[in-house]
């Protein structure tokens, strides 16, 4: 009994391409499930930042009217950076919303010095420019 090597070259070079086809696709399905989540997250991500930082301003108004400078809080986005989370925002938003945190950061150490010296001018200023960055932090969220 002769080897027909004809066929058998024919039926392994379909078994190969039915392989490498089955790979393939469930490679691409693996990696559009991949991205769907991601956007997921970072949408999700992106909404919690929105709120956290509407909030912020709001803490800024009744700081400036009702007199009472206390500090924020920053652990939002500190657990952001810390569950790695910060590599699914593009790197603009990501220099941007580490500008505003570090801005609330800075007024933070400047209400603990506050107790020393008591100068609500340079604390007013400092909230102003945090006030700002929220501002260009939210303009940068929102847009599509």
């Amino acid at each position: 009994m002769a080897i027909e090597w004809d066929y058998l070259i024919v039926e392994m070079v379909l078994l190969a391409i039915i392989i490498y086809g089955a790979i393939f696709v469930e490679l691409r399905v693996e990696r559009a499930k991949t991205r769907k989540e991601e956007n997921k997250v970072r949408q999700q991500i992106l909404q919690f930042v929105r709120n956290d930082l509407n909030n912020k301003l709001r803490f800024i108004d009744e700081s400036i009217k009702y007199k009472d400078y206390k500090p924020f809080f920053t652990d939002m986005w500190d657990s952001i950076l810390l569950g790695g989370k910060q590599t699914i925002l593009s790197f603009d938003l990501f220099e941007n919303l580490q500008h505003t945190y570090s801005w609330m950061k800075y007024y933070n150490n400047e209400i603990e010095q506050r107790e020393l010296s008591d100068e609500e001018k340079d604390v007013l200023e400092i909230l102003d420019e945090v006030r700002k960055s929220i501002g260009q932090s939210l303009q940068m969220l929102n847009k599509p």
